[in-house]
C-alpha cells in the first residue's frame, strides 16, 4: 500500500528482481514522467480547488515543474514528498475513526473510519502522489547505480 491512505502498491514492489539495464531506466523515467502527468491534472483538478488560497503555491509550484519537464530530479522528489506530508495533515483532520458497536460481532463492534468526500479525494492524491516519488525515486536510484557501478568497474 503506498503512504497510508490509498491502495497502490508501492513501486519497488512493482520492479523487485529487476534486471536494472539501460532500457529499464528507460522504462522507469518513462513510467515516472506519465505518473507526473497524471499527479499534475489531479493536483490542478482536485488539490487545488479544495485548498485555501493560502495553501495552493506549493501544489500550484508542482504543476509547473511537471509542465516543464523537470521532474526526474532530486529537488523535484523532495517537492513531492514534501507537499504529500502537508497533505496528509488535511487527510487526517478530515478523517475519524470511531467504535461502531454490533451486538454481532465476537468483540461487540468494530472500529470504523469516516472520511469527508474532501478528505476522500485527497487521499486519492496522496496515493498518486506517493507513486510518483517512488517512481522518481526508482529513476534516479536506478540511473545513479548504473553510473556508480560503471565507474566502479572502470575504476
Amino acid at each position: 500500500m503506498s503512504m497510508r491512505f490509498g491502495t497502490l502498491p508501492r513501486l519497488s514492489d512493482l520492479v523487485e528482481g529487476a534486471e536494472i539495464t539501460p532500457d529499464m531506466i528507460v522504462r522507469l523515467a518513462a513510467l515516472a514522467l506519465m505518473q507526473a502527468h497524471i499527479v499534475a491534472e489531479e493536483l490542478h483538478d482536485i488539490v487545488i480547488p479544495l485548498l485555501p488560497p493560502a495553501r495552493r503555491s506549493h501544489a500550484a509550484s508542482i504543476v509547473r515543474r511537471i509542465e516543464r519537464g523537470a521532474v526526474l530530479e532530486e529537488e523535484a522528489l523532495h517537492d513531492v514528498e514534501t507537499f504529500n506530508a502537508a497533505l496528509s495533515l488535511q487527510i487526517e483532520a478530515g478523517t475519524q475513526v470511531y467504535w461502531q458497536g454490533d451486538d454481532n460481532h465476537v468483540r461487540g463492534g468494530y472500529e470504523a473510519v469516516y472520511r469527508e468526500p474532501e478528505a476522500r479525494q485527497l487521499a486519492e492524491v496522496a496515493g498518486e502522489l506517493a507513486l510518483l516519488a517512488d517512481m522518481i525515486l526508482a529513476a534516479l536510484s536506478a540511473a545513479r547505480a548504473v553510473r556508480e557501478a560503471a565507474a566502479l568497474i572502470d575504476g
